[in-house]
């Protein structure tokens, strides 16, 4: 897997690199101090808040759709049966050897630049290629450094691209293409679901094979601390894919908030009784 960061600007890093360089007393200094300090506060949240609530909502989310699943009107929709029908597309390219590390990195280190640009960052410099990239910022957090993980760029861009079609030309209107003797009749909106399903498992593949590589991206904010806000943000937009392609979304947000509450009472009750044990 390429090594992909983004960094700051050669001048901040210049004063890192003095500011690390000091022998006497670094412990001690209050830069260094303050970052420690958060890092800490970070991996408490991580293992306090966000691992705790992305479990719940994982669990919380299998047991709906275990629910859909016995209810036609779910596994028989246009959108189950296209999403799933690209994630498989992407599933079989995958196995069959089809690596595309270029586009994939590409689409990190853009993540990077744009929400850099929506902090109010400057882009010095960026590079991406088939070996690796980067992007050179005087912008740092956590959403900067974390943002190629959290968010499905080209899921985004589909998303993005059918919706601007969809202003001047309705997706679920059926058209005919004369394909073979008789034509083939297609709804616009399939290729959509389609295109999300394959861009959503592209992302959620090489999002796993980054983080389980030596990243430095996580490294920023604490490992524990990146993958915990990872794993819990990429649950909530399963969750919301999953309402959104609900023939009743706001049914199925009630019984969601219902169901996740359950889960709760359940853990809850479960440490007690092995606290009071």
């Amino acid at each position: 897997m390429p090594a992909n960061t983004y960094r700051l600007s050669s001048r901040e890093r210049t004063a890192q690199q003095l500011e690390k360089s000091k022998p006497a007393n670094v412990s001690r200094h209050p830069t260094f101090r303050k970052r420690k300090q958060i890092r800490t506060w970070k991996q408490v949240i991580g293992g306090a808040l966000l691992l705790p609530l992305g479990c719940i909502t994982a669990f919380t989310l299998v047991e709906m759709f275990f629910r859909s699943l016995t209810r036609a009107d779910f596994w028989r929709s246009e959108q189950f049966i296209f999403f799933t029908t690209g994630g498989l597309a992407w599933a079989v390219a995958y196995l069959a050897g089809w690596r595309p590390v270029h586009a994939y990195v590409l689409g990190h280190e853009l993540s990077h630049l744009i929400v850099a640009r929506a902090f109010g960052g400057k882009i010095f410099d960026w590079s991406a290629s088939p070996t690796g990239g980067y992007v050179e910022t005087n912008k740092s957090n956590t959403w900067i450094t974390l943002a190629p993980y959290l968010i499905p760029f080209y899921s985004l861009a589909v998303m993005l691209l059918f919706g601007l079609l969809g202003i001047f030309w309705s997706l679920h209107d059926p058209v005919r293409l004369p394909i073979g003797s008789h034509g083939v009749t297609l709804a616009p909106v399939w290729f959509f679901y389609a295109a999300l399903g394959l861009t959503w498992w592209f992302h959620a593949t090489y999002t796993i094979k980054t983080v389980l590589t030596h990243q430095s991206d996580l490294e920023r904010n604490g490992e524990f601390f990146s993958m915990s806000l990872i794993f819990l943000f990429n649950i909530l937009l399963i969750t919301a894919l999953y309402l959104a392609a609900s023939p009743s979304p706001g049914h199925e947000f009630i019984e969601l908030g219902r169901c996740w509450i359950g889960t709760v009472s359940w853990l809850w009750g479960l440490i007690s009784m092995v606290v009071a044990s």
